[in-house]
């Protein structure tokens, strides 16, 4: 509610500053007035309270599992997940229609609550009814069923459940890389697919949260596509599509519109797929020689250095994700290299002192940045509005 108010009160001091007038500045604070508070701490509590029903209902028929029929565990599943998705339709409809401010909190916990029913009534049911099959394809088959799910109730709190499955999904498939491979190589392919279902779904669903799950999902999947065949060439490839979207935010005007406004946060993470390519070529060019090559490795950190400092002069002005990413890996850098010269020929407390000098003139140097990027477009404008002035 704070961020509602602030707002209200920097409209009254646009209005008294004359840079709004009086039908404009009573329509913008109607708009502030009238708008939802999102999804604040009520609905955060009755997610956690339908994330706690969920292992409830899982830890009941579980513990009571030989004692319950065989129809009635069916019965039971099926009920609490029909319930969920039913009941949490019927409340997303009334609070869309503006008749109840309850039914956009609860909506999202009753999704929750039958998707991980779902999940629940995979695992169960397959053992009960001694079902073959292994832990990678039960994850897929719940992920897929939640993220159809996710588009027909056009719930965006169910496409975030569905990417966080896929993380699951990942998480089971790493687990099998060390046996038999071949059970799992699947993911390969089906990941991609799964990922591109995923943005159709978010951008359906208006699910814009959900944008920074599938990028950490997308980088999971490319990081454990090359944990799996060890091929430079992944690395490569995240290193390009990294550049492309940073390049695209700075240079190409229509990218916003082209990627539906997720353009920004692209950019961001494209940045980091960038930034963690290059660390694993740092990390393993130590691997590969077995020894500390300090000439070798610096050089990696400078091209760290030297592609933040880029990403930040050609879209910094445009995405602060990226340049918080940018402004991480240019500070951690700095200090590696730091650390790993300067401590070489003086002692432990000097290494601090320049420690300490450094961080604190990130930290000058970040300040600054920060106010010439948000400065600029103001500046722009002033000078572009003088120009204009007869």
């Amino acid at each position: 509610m704070s961020i509602f108010v602030s707002l209200a009160h920097q409209i009254d001091q646009w209005q008294s500053q004359g840079l709004l007038d009086q039908e404009t500045a009573d329509r913008l604070r109607l708009d502030v007035k009238t708008r939802k508070n999102g999804f604040g701490i009520g609905g955060v509590l009755a997610v956690l309270g339908a994330l706690l029903l969920g292992a409830a209902l899982i830890l009941f028929v579980a513990a009571n599992w030989e004692v319950i029929p065989r129809v009635w565990r069916v019965a039971l599943i099926l009920f609490v997940m029909w319930s969920g998705y039913l009941g949490g339709a019927w409340l997303q409809r009334r609070g869309e229609s503006g008749q109840s401010t309850l039914a956009a909190i609860f909506a999202p916990a009753l999704y929750l609550l039958s998707a991980i029913t779902y999940g629940a009534g995979i695992a169960l049911i397959g053992q009960m009814y001694h079902m073959s099959g292994d832990m990678t394809t039960a994850a897929l088959a719940w992920g897929v069923g939640v993220l159809i799910a996710a588009v027909l109730l056009r719930a965006p709190i169910l496409t975030a459940a569905a990417l966080g499955i896929g993380g699951f999904y990942l998480s089971t498939v790493l687990n099998e890389l060390g046996g038999q491979v071949n059970l799992v190589a699947s993911y390969r392919w089906v990941m991609p697919l799964y990922i591109l279902a995923c943005v159709g779904a978010i951008i359906y669903t208006k699910a814009d949260k959900a944008m920074h799950l599938l990028a950490a999902l997308t980088l999971a999947y490319f990081l454990t596509l090359y944990f799996d065949i060890e091929n430079q060439a992944i690395l490569i490839l995240m290193i390009a599509l990294g550049a492309v979207l940073v390049i695209c935010q700075g240079r190409w005007p229509a990218f916003e519109r082209y990627s539906y406004g997720f353009g920004s946060q692209l950019a961001g993470y494209g940045l980091a797929s960038l930034l963690i390519a290059l660390f694993i070529f740092q990390v393993e060019h130590k691997d590969l020689f077995n020894s500390y090559e300090a000439g070798a490795d610096a050089v990696y950190s400078l091209v760290a250095i030297a592609v933040c400092v880029f990403a930040l002069i050609i879209a910094g002005e445009k995405s602060g994700q990226l340049r918080w990413f940018a402004y991480a890996g240019f500070s951690l850098h700095v200090l590696y290299l730091a650390t790993v010269t300067v401590g070489t020929m003086i002692g432990t407390s000097g290494v601090f002192l320049i420690g300490g000098l450094l961080v604190m003139g990130l930290a000058y140097l970040v300040t600054r940045m920060e106010k010439y990027l948000h400065g600029t477009p103001a500046k722009a404008a002033s000078v572009h509005d003088g120009e204009q002035q007869p």
